[in-house]
């Protein structure tokens, strides 16, 4: 089915497998080692017996432990982000997180392509349909689109998932919410951590961090650059400039983040900062071709030089404490600014966005028969301002046309104003029911500066889009161990500024026909724990929508994404997780196994009836196992990932085949040499060498579906720390 295998020179892979088993023959054959928390309520600690500690999760807002949740909320921490990963790939950072697909199209043009329960899997770049908050300061502008460009992946000590619509809670998302927290400073004065990796393409990635706590402030700064060759192949006799080497998809990389945590007025005030600086080449998606080698690039993004360019700098405050003795005050501003240089074919695109907004939070808990209630309640204020350019470029030569003027000119404007409310009550025996209310208001406003003539008219106006937003749910305790949990939400998620700007018509403005995507989700589900040794969770879910975004691009306009809606669809699905440990906790296994019947319900496109298809962009069947051992100062694991076959069309003619994946990573933990600890690792990815499909291109022209994922790939990677305190 497909051409042969793309095979680097430089892919060190004989001696991958020495080092690998070397460090797994190496292994000490006693000891215990403590197993951080997974995305199961799972906690074992270092004793004979293991524990299973309560989390309490932070991204429902009010102060609820994650086995007596009302809403299905996953939670990662620790080791499991950090131990044996590159911090190169956001995917790195959410494993095992049911219902949460990362299709990783290894493009840092267009980063990670991540879905929960399907919502998201269509985006072409950066996330959609989830809403995304990084150290309490959002991440998501007032769009709907986020970037998670500048996310230190590196630093984090805590990735939360909260799986299902969250439009009550924090507005404009039918998936769900994805909460990262970096890293708490060292309680030391100076603590100084030094990353480094290298591997297969030319990959190599360095970090050097420094953190403690003075006086009571704390600081966490981090300095980090990457660089990756890609893996994508240029065929010979490609019409390629001599610069380029044997590879396209490559990218540079340069990021800076600071915290700063200190006491103020008897709270905590936390100040953030981070800047970027990315430079990538877009390999673009491919037919599948059995002339043409599985990882070569389409020769049409060689002869355009696509690819990126991005400057972003970001900042914010935020402020929680006790307000007038009886209230809890959460407030936070934040403000953004990026530059986007976007080479696609024959167009280049010119964007600089500058966002930003406040949100205020006050609450409390009184008593309430038995138990207690918990409310909360505030408001959000957000703002966008994006200049948009596109002009054509000459075919072959990467450069805009001689004389050429854009072709759209405008400004957009987003400004959207939010009022929620939400409330938590304690029942009798130990039940938990959580109800919330949001009304999100956002208008979108185009001023179109291309000059007006009779063949083109003013393109500018105004879109309005709003909705109310209840939700309800409930956990009851069915046990000492288990408790059973329901919920019904709203869905409410407005399309982008690019989305509705990208008109199928060439039209500049806003598309006038485009409509907000809303719906009902109800779901149903279990939670436990069994004995002392293990956890699970099973959830069963039903979200019905009308006016779902379906992508789609047009011939002549390739790499171009248009939107339309598709009538009403449904996501159905199943999402289980499992986590066993071992008595001494040197063992540990996780599953993750999620199901989604994601179809239309009516869909007509081009007088063809599409209803009972399934949605395009979404596998059906994922699931992940990893294995650990971690018999004294060593640990090794082997990870394993299934996906089903994907639909890459409305109309269901073509899918990409099904895939499984393994990983193997090995390494020591924290070897003292003098004043310095250093935990050195190595990985072997795809240790299979499979060739597979990792992301797809929903609805492009010519059946340019297809992205592939890299062969066999190796890395080696360590962390030194200083200091004594992390």
């Amino acid at each position: 089915m497909y051409g042969g295998k793309n095979r680097s020179p430089r892919k060190p892979r004989p001696i991958a497998m020495i080092i690998l088993v070397a460090m797994i023959a190496l292994t000490p054959p006693s000891g215990v080692f403590a197993a951080p928390a997974s995305s199961a309520p799972l906690l074992p600690q270092q004793s004979d017996t293991i524990p299973l500690a309560p989390v309490e999760v932070q991204v429902l807002r009010t102060p609820i432990s994650q086995s007596a949740s009302p809403l299905p909320v996953s939670v990662l921490t620790g080791r499991d982000l950090q131990r044996g990963r590159s911090g190169f790939f956001l995917g790195d950072a959410l494993q095992l997180l049911p219902g949460v697909q990362v299709q990783n199209r290894f493009n840092p043009a267009v980063g990670e392509r991540v879905a929960i329960r399907g919502f998201g899997a269509r985006a072409q770049f950066g996330l959609r349909g989830i809403r995304v908050v990084v150290d309490g300061i959002p991440a998501t502008l007032p769009d709907g689109q986020s970037s998670l460009d500048h996310l230190d992946i590196g630093s984090l000590s805590r990735v939360e998932a909260l799986r299902g619509p969250a439009s009550a809670l924090f507005g404009n998302a039918a998936g769900g919410v994805l909460s990262f927290t970096t890293r708490p400073p060292a309680t030391t004065p100076f603590d100084t951590e030094v990353m480094g990796v290298t591997g297969s393409d030319g990959l190599w990635r360095g970090q050097v961090t420094a953190s403690g706590t003075v006086d009571e402030t704390g600081y966490l700064v981090t300095v980090s650059g990457q660089r990756w060759n890609g893996y994508r192949t240029i065929a010979a006799g490609s019409p390629r400039i001599d610069t380029l080497g044997t590879n396209y998809g490559g990218s540079d990389r340069l990021g800076f983040n600071a915290r700063v945590t200190t006491p103020l007025a008897g709270g905590q005030l936390s100040l953030t900062a981070n800047a970027l600086d990315l430079d990538a080449e877009n390999a673009g998606s491919k037919k599948d071709d059995a002339d043409v080698l599985f990882r070569e690039v389409n020769d049409l993004y060689l002869r355009f030089r696509t690819g990126k360019t991005l400057k972003q700098q970001q900042a914010g405050v935020r402020w929680a404490g006790p307000l007038g003795g009886a209230l809890e005050a959460d407030f936070s501003a934040y403000g953004v600014h990026r530059t986007i240089n976007n080479p696609i074919p024959f167009d280049v695109i010119d964007l600089a966005r500058k966002g930003g907004g406040v949100r205020a939070q006050l609450g409390s808990t009184v008593a309430a028969g038995s138990g207690e209630f918990n409310w909360l309640g505030g408001f959000e204020y957000n703002l966008q301002n994006d200049d948009r350019s596109e002009i054509s470029r000459g075919f072959g030569t990467g450069q805009p046309a001689a004389g050429a003027t854009p072709f759209l000119d405008q400004a957009e404007d987003v400004r959207s104003a939010s009022l929620f409310f939400q409330g938590t009550l304690q029942l009798p025996s130990g039940a938990i029911a959580l109800a919330g209310l949001r009304y999100d208001n956002h208008e979108f406003t185009a001023d179109d500066h291309v000059p007006v003539t009779a063949e083109n008219a003013d393109d500018s106006g105004t879109r309005t889009m709003d909705a109310v937003s209840p939700s309800i749910g409930i956990s009851i305790p069915a046990g000492e161990s288990v408790h059973l949990f329901a919920s019904a939400s709203t869905v409410f998620e407005t399309p982008t500024t690019s989305e509705l700007g990208n008109q199928p018509n060439a039209a500049g403005g806003f598309n006038p026909s485009l409509d907000p995507m809303r719906g009902e989700s109800f779901e149903l589900g279990i939670r436990g724990t069994v004995g002392s040794n293990a956890a699970f969770e099973l959830t069963g879910y039903n979200t019905n929508l009308r006016n779902e975004l379906v992508r789609f691009e047009l011939e002549g306009f390739d790499d171009v994404s248009y939107f339309r809606n598709s009538g009403e669809s449904r996501h159905r699905g199943l999402e289980a997780t499992l986590s066993v440990v071992s008595d001494d906790g040197a063992v540990r296994a996780d599953v993750t196994y999620a199901r989604i019947d994601a179809q239309f319900e009516e869909y007509v496109l081009g007088g063809d009836d599409l209803s009972g298809n399934k949605l395009p962009g979404v596998s059906p069947n994922r699931g992940q196992a990893v294995l650990r051992f971690s018999p004294g100062g060593a640990w090794a694991e082997i990870a394993g990932t299934y996906v089903d076959e994907v639909p890459v069309n409305d109309r269901n003619t073509t899918t990409t085949p099904s895939y499984f994946l393994v990983d193997l990573r090995a390494g020591l933990d924290e070897i003292a040499l003098g004043t310095m600890n250093l935990s050195p690792w190595v990985a072997l990815t795809n240790a299979l060498d499979q060739d597979y499909i990792a992301s797809v291109a929903v609805n492009a022209f010519g059946s340019r579906f297809f992205e592939p994922g890299p062969d066999m790939s190796f890395q080696i990677g360590f962390r030194a720390f200083w200091g004594g305190s992390r």
